[in-house]
């Protein structure tokens, strides 16, 4: 009878173990488009509005965020481990790997640049809204051309 108690006990946990796991997903980026290999991608990965909005090109407010290296004007990364639920992400070309989103004097990006959904903005960053996907499967994988 214990046995049968101790195995009921560890099928339980286990089975509570991969229900937590499996609320977790992988996000596959690979960016397109780039004038050339000098330098990094840097990509940031954000979970809420607030964040995105605030950040200024470093990535110091992402929820996540990655240095890539550029092959063949293409770079890749796969953020691990992310739960399931709405992210943006925002990624520029720092050809200079200065860890900077460089503009010139009227705020106009001289780097290349990009945004999830491949979506736009006017004038500024596209907004949250229109860079928001889901992660809601153990892999969601995206393209982003980079501007």
């Amino acid at each position: 009878m214990k046995r049968a108690l101790l195995m009921v006990s560890t099928l339980i946990q286990l089975s509570t173990l991969s229900a937590l796991a499996a609320d977790n997903g992988s996000i596959k980026v690979k960016v397109t488009g780039l004038n050339n290999d000098k330098g990094v991608v840097r990509i940031a990965l954000f979970k809420d509005k607030d964040s995105y909005k605030a950040d200024d090109g470093s990535g110091d407010k992402a929820f996540q965020r990655a240095a890539v290296k550029i092959a063949s004007s293409e770079a890749s990364h796969t953020f691990s481990d992310i739960p399931y639920g709405s992210y943006a992400i925002k990624l520029f070309h720092d050809e200079s790997n200065s860890g900077k989103f460089l503009t010139n004097a009227f705020g106009i990006p001289r780097v290349q640049y990009g945004f999830s959904n491949n979506a736009r903005g006017r004038f500024g960053p596209a907004a949250f809204e229109k860079a928001l996907f889901d992660v809601k499967q153990p892999e969601t994988s995206m393209t982003i051309a980079a501007k």
